[in-house]
């Protein structure tokens, strides 16, 4: 695994978006250098123990774990300074000395230790740590976990493992969480904003600027924002909009391929037409990704024929299998199915019913994407509807559906295992599609025993080839983080991969 060191690098984090107007900018320091920063996604709460809040605490930089992921995709110390893995089952971590909560009071091995605990306990992914004990042995954190579980150093990168001051009253940190990060939350406007303050106490160096606005703003308007500089950097950017920045000598486009992918679902539970490999793998070949990553990103999106974007890195120098167009396959692989166009109406049938299926979709989502592959499914000479309904969850739950759209965070922990096993594997949480494989099976046993870095990355390009072979979900494309900086205000901005990083001691004050 990688252990590769380097400073910390703060961050901040997101979940569901809420938008709302601007409301201008702060609170700046009297005296001091301050930025206005539009956010990406929007979470109502700074708790990292509660649900998703801790993806906006990272983003922030009010909070740090005790690894992180850096802009390369490697886990390296944070707040813990060394690790090790004793055997199967055991990994200490040696807490840096010297740390400060922003409150002033000593990070010590005992705080840390009844974060993390209080973590497993609050938020509802904490069982994913599978913890069976923590101890305290002089500067190291002992963590033992219930089974061989080689996903658990990188868990501790998940934005709910940020560590907190539990020796002081911890009811307001939804509002105002005690944290090691370069920047403290001085208030906080419930949907509209954060204001954040330089840490005085941070232990990596001073942070470069001493106040920050964060404003939850609509993704559309962000570009106007920046070009009337009542905003200084916009994060996600509507990709629609970013051509109203040509021309614009002070304002930079930072964009690196993003490590979310968005999906289309098929059902494989038997009695649905899906639950046949071989029309889920003629679906498959008559989708043109190149198209519909120019129809979805406005040419900020990179095609995607497999479950990781290549910013993941588990795919360089593999054999990687990916999912291709190729109309004269897809359309053997409908014959394979017993699918032919007998009375020439230009859609296929069987057994005298004509083949048609229908696409699951949000009555607020837009449906340019799904109308394109709608017009390439017909020339393959399949029949599919897009229905759209006030939410989808019930037909998702209920297993009603042919389609259904999906779009992940790759590597929540900066690691895919979850991913893979939430998404497909029997039982998983979110295994909408009912999908199983004894093949892949066999994969996700494997990695939780592949505590070898180079292991691990053989687990994951053996699950993606399993995924392409059994074509339970079509992966379509991979959108460019794009983030906007006005460089007449700040410089040394860094774009991370993964999303939750944002915000870090780094940014300077370019004035």
């Amino acid at each position: 695994m990688k252990k590769r060191l380097k400073a910390c690098v703060p961050a901040m984090m997101a979940a569901m978006m809420m938008t709302a107007g601007m409301t201008g900018s702060a609170f700046a320091a009297e005296d001091g250098t301050h930025l206005n920063v539009a956010m990406f996604m929007w979470m109502d709460g700074l708790d990292p123990a509660e649900g998703w809040n801790g993806w906006t605490t990272m983003r922030c930089g009010i909070g740090e774990t005790l690894l992180t992921a850096d802009e390369n995709m490697d886990v390296v110390p944070c707040l813990a300074d060394s690790w090790e893995q004793v055997d199967d089952t055991t990994y200490k971590f040696h807490i840096r000395q010297g740390v400060k909560f922003s409150n002033g009071n000593d990070m010590t091995p005992e705080t840390v230790k009844e974060s993390i605990e209080r973590t497993a306990a609050q938020n509802s992914r904490g069982e994913n740590l599978k913890l069976a004990s923590v101890e305290v042995d002089g500067e190291n954190v002992i963590f033992k976990t219930t089974e061989p579980y080689s996903a658990f150093p990188y868990y501790l990168t998940e934005p709910m493992c940020i560590i907190v001051d539990t020796t002081v009253d911890t009811s307001n940190y939804d509002n105002a969480p005690v944290c090691t990060g370069p920047f403290v939350c001085e208030e906080y406007v419930p949907e509209e904003k954060y204001e954040l303050k330089a840490n005085e106490y941070y232990w990596d160096g001073t942070p470069g600027v001493d106040s920050v606005t964060v404003l939850n703003i609509d993704d559309d308007t962000k570009v106007s924002a920046m070009l009337s500089g009542d905003i200084d950097v916009a994060v996600a950017p509507s990709s629609t909009t970013l051509s109203q920045i040509e021309g614009s000598d002070n304002i930079e486009m930072v964009k690196v391929t993003g490590t979310r992918e968005s999906d289309l679902e098929m059902n494989c539970r038997e009695g649905r037409p899906t639950a046949d490999v071989n029309l889920r793998k003629a679906l498959s070949y008559a989708i043109d990704r190149d198209v519909i990553a120019q129809v979805a990103g406005n040419g900020y999106a990179q095609a995607l024929g497999k479950a990781f974007p290549d910013t993941v890195g588990y795919d360089e120098g593999k054999d990687v299998e990916s999912q291709t167009y190729d109309l004269d396959k897809a359309k053997e692989y409908l014959a394979e199915a017993g699918y032919e166009d007998t009375d020439g109406n230009g859609y296929v049938e069987k057994d005298g019913e004509e083949l048609e299926l229908h696409i699951a979709l949000r009555s607020n989502a837009s449906t340019a994407v799904y109308q394109a592959m709608q017009d390439m499914w017909k020339t393959a000479g399949i029949h599919v509807e897009i229905d759209l309904m006030e939410n989808t969850s019930d037909a998702r739950d209920s297993g009603e559906f042919d389609f259904i759209g999906g779009g992940w965070q790759t590597v929540n922990n900066a690691d895919g295992q979850s991913y893979l096993k939430n998404r497909w594997s029997d039982g998983g949480s979110d295994n909408y599609t009912a999908f199983h494989s004894d093949a892949f099976q066999e994969v996700m046993e494997r990695l939780d025993k592949a505590f070898d870095y180079e292991d691990r990355v053989q687990c994951f390009v053996d699950a993606e080839n399993v995924l392409t072979e059994e074509c339970p979900t079509l992966f379509l494309y991979a959108n460019e983080n794009i983030t906007l900086i006005n460089t007449d205000k700040v410089k040394d901005v860094t774009v991370f991969p993964i999303d939750y990083y944002m915000l870090t001691s780094r940014w300077t004050a370019a004035e």
